[in-house]
Parts: structure tokens; sequence; C-alpha cells
């Protein structure tokens, strides 16, 4: 593990979680979440926000992100989908 304020990879997780919520929000999707504690954080799109496949497309795009730095850090990430049908 790192120091606080310097892993890198809890430092590319946030970059894209952030990333993720802020097209979100100016797309006009209501978002909500948070990061309530160091290492965790959490991003929740409300069932039924997003008629045109748009938000699927980020889905994709943030969990490939998220995935991939698992696979790179796999002492320091853990991922948890949760899905609900709208």
């Amino acid at each position: 593990m790192s120091a606080a304020g310097s892993n890198i990879a809890c430092a590319a997780v946030s970059v894209l979680l952030r990333t993720a919520s802020r097209v979100c929000v100016q797309r006009g999707l209501a978002v909500e979440g948070g990061a309530g504690s160091p290492g965790r954080m959490r991003l929740v799109v409300p069932p039924g926000s997003d008629s045109s496949g748009w938000l699927r497309g980020v889905t994709d795009f943030l969990l490939r992100g998220v995935n991939d730095l698992k696979d790179e850090f796999p002492k320091e990430i853990v991922l948890r989908v949760e899905m609900t049908e709208g």
C-alpha cells in the first residue's frame, strides 16, 4: 500500500469516477455519490435517467478503465458493481 495521498491507483480511479460523474451531470442526469472515507468511492445514476443509450457508453468506458486498473494494481483496487433494472 502507498502512503496516504500518493497512491497512483487510487488517483487514477478517482479521476475516472469524477470525470464520469461530471459528464453525466453535464448531460443533465441526476447523479449521486461521493467519497465517504479514504479508499472508498460511490457513483449512482438512478435507473431510467437516460433512455438514449448514451449512459451505457459512459458506463462501458468507466468499467473498462477501472477493470484495467484493477488488473494492473490487484492489491490496491476492489471493484463492486450493483445494477438495478429501471
